[in-house]
């Protein structure tokens, strides 16, 4: 039952990955996600379920490794089943979307584009009436969202937890309570520094106050049009091949890294990776445009492709596509993070002169941690069901508060991750900010320069999704993931 099963599971992955490739890189017109979950259902029934749990009871607890296969699985199965569940209202809700226009200053924009121009709106009244045209979109469809949470928690309890928090927590191996209690004291530990520094940087880059500034703002002032002259288009595949060759990478000789920088009209303009065959298959994926925002991407998307190129072809399937998705995100955040380095900003892109910006972006990475913090905390209460009727208040009360600018109810439903992400991202950036300050103590300032921590990265991107993140972290002798190096 084992072989047979992984065999149609890794077959389901890589069909479900191509889908969403060929829909987000502008080659098809609508994703037909909906389809391989329904031709596939038999891989997420309760019986399956059931043998697979019977499985992992069976089997020796010395067989570490057939253990924690079995489990992966197990994980694959069970989130599946709750996908599939909602599988119908998802794709209507992504299809209002994106069949959804905005007529705006005399152009009709798509509800993703109306949204993307947030980022390039000067005006902050015209940010707040374009942010409400895109708000009547988001609630239109409010009841679906509503509706698929509900059935969300009706199937996590029907696997026999007790709610959803439950369920995950089991599936995972993370205290999610607990989690959020650390990220409380995140935000307590970096409130009065962050308030402080915030305040200016909205007068001067967005226009507003702290007292006035709200959720439309924030793309804008994250734009930070004033350095694009340091990032242009035109570099970032020559920063990407030269930074990867500091550490004996040569991706230009990677056939199993395929890059897509075509321009077509419907492509995501943000970077992302497609894992469609690990190792062998993976699609790094972007429209170049130019600005920090756009290497930030490209820097963190590299990391996911490098992750999964490298992983070893031995592994069982389930070590390639399934695992903790904190580890994942630690190797893309750590090559984002270098954005924030001043020695690799002069040598890259001849950026000397940096303390501004770098300053700036840490800023602004505070800011997100903080959000993500929040979500999490938001997320707990809410799939705890302890909201009911007030979740959009307390939505609004949490983010306000850790963000330091206005929030309203209008996403409280849309800016929900399945399986708390969350908690994936906010683990990731306490193990890369653990795992950087390693690799330089280590190897050197200019980390990225060093052969060494090349061989390091690759023995580490070998083991793909086999260690959880606390695991992997151990091994590596950095201790407990911790917040301190964080906020720091």
């Amino acid at each position: 039952m084992l072989t047979e099963y992984r065999q149609r599971y890794s077959q389901f992955k890589t069909a479900l990955s191509r889908e969403e490739y060929l829909f987000l890189s502008g080659q098809k017109e609508e994703c037909e996600t909906a389809s391989l979950y329904s031709d596939n259902s038999d891989l997420f029934t309760s019986d399956i379920i059931a043998e697979l749990q019977k499985s992992l009871a069976d089997m020796s607890d010395y067989r570490e490794d057939d253990c924690e296969a079995i489990r992966h699985l197990i994980a694959f199965a069970t989130e599946g089943r709750l996908e599939s569940s909602v599988r119908e209202l998802s794709s209507v809700i992504a299809r209002d979307e994106a069949r959804a226009t905005i007529q705006w200053k005399d152009h009709t924009l798509s509800f993703h584009e109306a949204f993307a121009a947030l980022t390039s709106e000067p005006d902050p009244l015209d940010r707040r009436m374009l942010y409400a045209r895109c708000s009547e979109i988001i609630s239109r469809v409010q009841d679906l969202r509503a509706e698929r949470l509900s059935r969300l928690h009706e199937s996590a309890r029907a696997t026999g937890s007790a709610d959803y928090v439950t369920l995950y927590t089991e599936l995972r191996n993370i205290d999610y309570q607990q989690l959020a209690s650390r990220a409380n004291t995140f935000l307590a530990s970096t409130e009065s520094r962050y308030a402080a520094v915030l305040a200016p940087l909205l007068q001067r880059d967005a226009q507003v106050s702290i007292q006035e500034a709200h959720r439309a703002d924030l793309g804008w002032l994250q734009r930070l049009s004033s350095f694009d002259p340091y990032f242009p288009a035109w570099r970032l595949r020559e920063v990407y091949d030269e930074t990867f060759r500091g550490l004996g990478i040569r991706t230009w000789q990677q056939t199993s890294i395929q890059i897509d920088d075509a321009l077509r009209p419907r492509k995501q303009p943000r970077a992302f990776c497609s894992p469609i065959q690990i190792p062998d298959e993976i699609k790094l994926v972007f429209r170049p445009a130019g600005g920090q925002q756009d290497y930030q991407s490209l820097l963190h998307e590299a990391g996911h492709a490098q992750h999964f190129a490298w992983t070893s072809r031995h592994l069982r399937a389930e070590f390639c596509f399934t695992g903790d998705d904190a580890v994942t995100e630690t190797w893309a955040m750590l090559f984002q993070s270098l954005v924030l380095e001043q020695k690799w900003l002069a040598t890259r892109l001849g950026f000397a002169e940096s303390a501004e910006f770098r300053r700036t972006l840490a800023v602004h990475k505070l800011m997100l941690v903080r959000r993500y913090a929040a979500k999490l905390n938001y997320e707990v209460e809410l799939h705890a069901e302890k909201l009911k009727g007030t979740a959009g208040a307390r939505y609004a009360e949490l983010l306000t508060d850790a963000v330091r600018v206005k929030y309203d109810e209008t996403e409280h439903l849309r800016d929900l991750d399945d399986g708390f992400y969350s908690a994936n991202y906010l683990r990731a950036w306490a193990f890369e900010a653990q795992l950087r300050e390693y690799l330089k103590s280590k190897y050197g300032s200019r980390w990225w320069e060093s052969r060494k921590a090349g061989e390091m990265l690759t023995d580490l991107w070998n083991t793909g999704s086999r260690y959880s993140a606390d695991r992997l972290a151990a091994m590596i002798g950095l201790g407990e993931l911790s917040f301190d190096w964080l906020a720091e």
